[in-house]
């Protein structure tokens, strides 16, 4: 990338100001009309400013003023906020701004400026914290933010001026040389050259050269052949040195060498080394300008300079209002099947024979019936399925198989089963495994073997539940075999996998349901469905239906490897895993998003017909998210059960239990588990949001932004819920603000949601009017946890109160109604709250 000596400062639409977070190896000499601010929050620089030089590490702040040329060399990795600010908006905030100048290095100042560079770092932090949090009144609260740097500028570093500044006479003409300068650097150039395209002479433009930049030609000339060459020695690792300096301008390798070596201190070759992805430690790649990198590595240092309160009292929030028309409750409205029913999830088929995690399936199907529950590894070794003799003879057993699906029908599951992982003993390679709790994912040593398993395990089935029943199970076959994390084979492997899994149980009975593998529609770099549909069709061997998973990571990292992505099942810290999944998608409604995109691919792929199943989906796909017990999760289900609504035929919330064994067990009670019950079987908000939800009628009267009508069997109901989606500081992986005990600092737009409806069309009568009300004071297990002081431990006795705090509160009235009836709720932020109305006899 070539930059000129001359920087135009672009602001964005909204703030007349840029700020930015970058990594920086080397800016050659430039100017531009604007002050720049550098604040340091990693690593060391060197800054010369009209041949001045200023050494920079962490804390320190450094003010250039407008049109001095100036130099940035890093001098280690290192992380900088910078802030430019254009003349026009400094002549418009401070007077007599002809004369400013401003003399802030915070390496030499003064102890009586010490308390105005205070001031200054935490208003500096402040509008890095608020570039990316956002929110309504965001460029208010930058400009107010940086009129206080101004302000404090003014005040405690106001200087007389000094010389350097660019003059404005010669501006123009400067441009011109270094635009050609940076067209054709790497060709032989010479000041005689430039000096006949200027109509100048040599000496006169040698000394207006040096005058002006504070280099001579020469040395200038080298800082930008070096800029761009040290570009492409990191990204093209393959390039031979010595090509690399030809390619951009040295007359030869030992010119290179030498230049590099007096700006950098060590060879090419042992800079490339040192700072190649994957060698050693330093696995950051440094840029060889200002470039944005990814912010999350930044934004937790700045939480050092913000003087930001931490309470777990909650904030005073401004009232949003929505004000609804009347609502005609006589209308006929659509039939609803509540799809979002069929099917609820746990992790591995070993767990659901764990008494613990029984206990809380009776309890989510006594107060929210699902119909049946996915789970992963029914041939898992734990599940003790195959092993093969001393005379490598195959033998089965199916004994904790019996047990579990005797279970699951006993309470009302039908087994949604995914046909994965592989025995050890089948596997082809058995260092090739993901999970805490080891499940191997490579292909089997035999794929005939492999069918015959299968063949076993439905024939026995059959016998034992018969065939009708076996009939109406689901079987998903393999898990995200996209990723290799849990296919580390070729594409082409998987589907010839597929094909002859398909064909055996097809033979066994055409009426069994086997699905596709079940991908993560919400990672846009894939493009495997397509490739494996087409292969289904020529095949013949068209999936029955289309599972498929979501979590909100918009793109995942192509230089993740199967390593990597398998640690992240280690207690890999969520920042990591961010940084490794793209962050969390700014979309609030994404989900809704991604499923009428795959709807829409499925019709263009002619397979419309084929019902969808989300069979995994959450908000993160972390084991660690400290969210995942707030009551953030309660107005996440209810939001996107309510916006998508029978859109596909079922929607599998990851995951019933936390007590999962993908990753290890945390000694915490609330440690972020992806589960709608928390260890001990103590429900946390996600799982009152279900319970609210299992209240709706089968009939929709009309939904809008925040809530939900229904009727049925003569009864209407109400669900209103507060969503507030994660700000763009947490979304990035920043979590510096919140800890286990204040969880609630990650998400944009808190507001009071008041909503108003007036019920029209009720039949004259007595009713009673029944509310469930859910918010952090009432009804949240993981907020009366913190209230009882977030103890590491509980006892029996704790955990029973916990278990009785986890209740929505209830109010029951009674009412005359005429033909209307006035409703309104207020919720807090994440709030739920469901309205049931029937009339008494």
């Amino acid at each position: 990338m070539r930059n000129s000596i001359y920087e135009l400062v672009e602001t964005s639409d909204t703030l007349p100001f840029d700020v930015a977070l970058h990594s920086v190896n080397y800016v050659p000499s430039h100017w531009h009309n604007s002050m720049e601010i550098i604040f340091v929050l990693r690593g060391t620089l060197e800054v010369t400013v009209d041949s001045r030089q200023h050494s920079l590490s962490e804390g320190d702040v450094l003010v250039i003023n407008s049109s001095h040329v100036h130099e940035v060399i890093g001098l280690d990795m290192n992380i900088i906020a910078t802030f430019l600010i254009p003349d026009g908006f400094i002549k418009a905030n401070l007077k007599g701004f002809e004369s400013v100048y401003f003399d802030c290095d915070s390496r030499s100042a003064g102890k009586e400026q010490r308390q105005g560079l205070d001031r200054i770092r935490q208003l500096l932090a402040e509008m890095v914290h608020l570039r990316y949090k956002g929110g309504e009144v965001y460029e208010l609260e930058m400009q107010i933010r940086m009129l206080g740097v101004l302000s404090a500028l003014a005040q405690q570093f106001r200087a007389e001026a000094q010389s350097g500044a660019m003059n404005e006479k010669y501006k123009e003409r400067m441009l011109r040389i270094i635009t050609y300068i940076d067209e054709h650097y790497d060709e032989p150039l010479s000041l005689q050259d430039i000096a006949e395209r200027e109509f100048l002479s040599v000496p006169y433009l040698s000394k207006f050269f040096s005058d002006n930049i504070g280099l001579n030609f020469q040395s200038y000339l080298t800082s930008i052949r070096l800029k761009n060459a040290v570009e492409e020695l990191l990204s093209y690792e393959e390039e031979r040195i010595a090509d690399l300096a030809l390619k951009h301008g040295f007359p030869n390798a030992k010119s290179f060498y030498s230049a590099f070596k007096n700006r950098y201190h060590m060879t090419p070759n042992e800079y490339r080394k040192q700072y190649r992805p994957g060698m050693g430690e330093r696995q950051d790649k440094p840029s060889s300008n200002y470039l944005a990198f990814n912010q999350s590595s930044a934004l937790g240092i700045i939480n050092q300079y913000l003087k930001r309160s931490k309470s777990d009292e909650q904030p005073q929030v401004q009232a949003l209002s929505a004000k609804v028309d009347a609502v005609d409750l006589s209308a006929p409205g659509v039939l609803v099947r509540h799809t979002w029913k069929n099917i609820i999830t746990i992790g591995k088929a070993k767990e659901g024979l764990h008494a613990d995690v029984q206990e809380q399936i009776r309890y989510v199907q006594q107060r929210c019936p699902f119909h049946a529950i996915r789970f992963h590894g029914i041939f898992d070794d734990e599940m003790m399925v195959y092993h093969v003799d001393g005379d490598g003879n195959p033998h089965y057993n199916f004994r904790f198989v019996d047990q579990l699906f005797d279970f699951l029908l006993s309470v009302g599951l039908k087994p949604f089963v995914e046909l994965g992982f592989m025995p050890f003993a089948m596997a082809a390679d058995p260092d090739k495994k993901v999970f805490y709790k080891h499940s191997y994912v490579s292909g089997p040593q035999s794929v005939e073997r492999w069918c015959e398993l299968v063949e076993h395990f439905l024939h026995h089935c059959m016998n034992r539940y018969g065939q009708d029943e076996v009939e109406s199970w689901k079987l998903e076959f393999w898990n995200e075999p996209e990723l290799d994390v849990f296919w580390p084979g070729s594409r082409q492997e998987y589907m010839d996998f597929y094909r002859q899994t398909y064909r055996k149980v097809k033979q066994v009975s055409e009426r069994l349901q086997i699905g596709a593998p079940g991908r993560i529609i919400s990672l846009l770099s894939t493009d495997f469905n397509r490739e494996f549909f087409a292969f289904c069709r020529n095949e013949k061997c068209v999936p029955d239906f289309i599972p498929v998973h979501f979590y909100p990571h918009e793109q995942l990292d192509e230089m993740v490897s199967a390593e990597q992505l398998s640690r992240l099942y280690q207690q890999e810290p969520y920042r990591i895993m961010l940084d490794q999944f793209g962050g969390i998608s700014p979309d609030p409604d994404y989900l809704k998003h991604m499923l009428k995109s795959e709807i829409s691919s499925l019709a263009e792929l002619e397979l419309s017909g084929l019902p969808v199943y989300l069979t995994e989906w959450n908000s993160t796909a972390f084991h660690r998210e400290l969210t995942n017990d707030t009551l953030y999760k309660a107005a996440y289900i209810v939001k996107n059960i309510v916006e998508n609504l029978d859109r596909i035929e079922g929607f599998g919330y990851w995951v019933l239990s936390d007590n999962i064994e993908e990753t290890p067990a945390s000694e915490r009670l609330f440690h972020g588990g992806l589960g709608l019950i928390a260890q001990y079987g103590i429900p946390k908000p996600a799982m009152l949001a279900y319970e609210l939800l299992a209240k709706l009628g089968e009939r929709l009267v009309t939904r809008g932004n925040g809530y939900i009508v229904t009727s049925g069997r003569g009864r209407y109901q109400v669900l209103s819920y507060n969503y507030c989606h994660f700000d763009d500081l947490y979304a990035l992986g920043d979590i510096s603000f919140i800890d286990d005990k204040n969880r609630y600092s990650g998400f944009k737009e808190e507001k009071t949601f008041k909503l108003e409806l007036e019920l029209r069309n009720i039949p004259k009568g007595r009713y009673r009017m029944v509310t469930y009300h859910v918010s952090r004071a009432l009804g949240s297990s993981y907020d009366e946890w913190v209230r009882m002081g977030a103890p590491a431990y509980v006892n029996a006795e704790e955990i029973a109160y916990l278990k009785a705090a986890a209740r929505p509160r209830m109010e029951i009235r009674q009412i005359d109604i005429e033909d209307c009836a006035a409703y309104t709720v207020v919720l807090e932020p994440h709030a739920i709250e469901l309205m049931e109305l029937f009339k008494l006899e």
